[in-house]
């Protein structure tokens, strides 16, 4: 069945129907515009990330790994981090988003992801995590407790099982969501 990627968590957790149209129907969904605003905000990111110091994330002098692709056949995760700050045996996550909105459980589940992924792959404690929201250079910071890393090992579960059954779940209870989703013309039950 092969590695489940740590952007699924994410959407696991903002609407599991998104996980089983891209898990279940490959090639269904349609990349938003949004979609494709991102990949290049996050270029850009990057490039000026080098330049900052690492103050607002309250780990100056750790090191930096941008772009860092992880594996985990024991987890049966995978997935590109956008940056690893690493200091003494310990690291912190961080994901660069292009949203307005306030850090959400889907946020959260995605970072969750990425310090169990690299705990399991590269050996480093990992209780701290940061959503860099690009279009303010707002960080917000979040502390990735024990729940949550359980949380993460539940979706996987539930996501295999998705995709063992080909089960479709329910669509989100939060519509709102609906109308910018790659999927929107394939939950009829929805609209």
């Amino acid at each position: 069945m092969g590695p489940i990627p740590v952007t699924d968590l994410k959407q696991w957790a903002y609407c599991a129907r998104v996980v089983y149209y891209h898990r279940v129907l490959p090639g269904a969904g349609q990349a938003t515009w949004k979609m494709r605003e991102a990949l290049a905000a996050q270029d850009m990111i990057e490039r000026l990330e080098m330049r900052r110091g690492l103050r607002e994330y309250g780990w100056e002098g750790a090191g930096r790994r941008f772009g860092l692709w992880l594996a985990d056949e024991g987890l049966g995760l995978n997935g590109k981090l956008d940056l690893l700050l690493v200091r003494e045996g310990e690291g912190a996550v961080v994901d660069f988003k292009l949203t307005s909105g306030e850090m959400g459980d889907n946020h959260r589940m995605q970072l969750s992801g990425y310090a169990v992924l690299v705990e399991a792959a590269l050996g480093l404690r990992v209780n701290t995590a940061f959503m860099y929201r690009i279009p303010d250079d707002r960080v917000f910071e979040f502390v990735v407790t024990e729940a949550w890393k359980r949380r993460v090992s539940e979706a996987v579960r539930a996501i295999r099982e998705l995709q063992e059954t080909a089960w479709c779940p329910e669509a989100t209870a939060v519509r709102a969501r609906c109308a910018e989703c790659e999927y929107v013309n394939y939950c009829g039950d929805v609209w």
